[in-house]
């Protein structure tokens, strides 16, 4: 019974964890509109600061540390280089990226 009331719990909070390829596409269609001659091709230019804050202001942090951020892409483009703030989706967006590695 248990088991069951923590799956039905897993699922119910699993439709609130924040999507970071979906914010990262609405930040980045604003980019494009608001800076439509710069790319975001590095952290300094217009583009990726935008980029940077606005995925910031929806509560995530701009990191190059996770395995899954590919140095050989453009980093402020990449969903898997952004990790949560709050505490909850960023210990969902952990075991996430850990089971990801298997």
């Amino acid at each position: 019974m248990i088991r069951k009331a923590v799956l039905l719990l897993a699922l119910a909070l699993a439709g609130c964890v924040p999507d970071q390829a979906t914010d990262l596409a609405g930040c980045e269609a604003q980019a494009e509109r608001f800076y439509p001659l710069f790319k975001a091709v590095e952290p300094n230019a217009p583009a990726s600061r935008y980029l940077i804050e606005c995925m910031a202001s929806k509560g995530y942090d701009f990191s190059v540390t996770p395995q899954d951020c590919d140095s050989q892409r453009q980093l402020p483009t990449q969903a898997a280089c952004y990790t949560p703030t709050n505490w909850a989706a960023s210990l969902f967006d952990s075991a996430r990226r850990y089971w990801k590695s298997f």
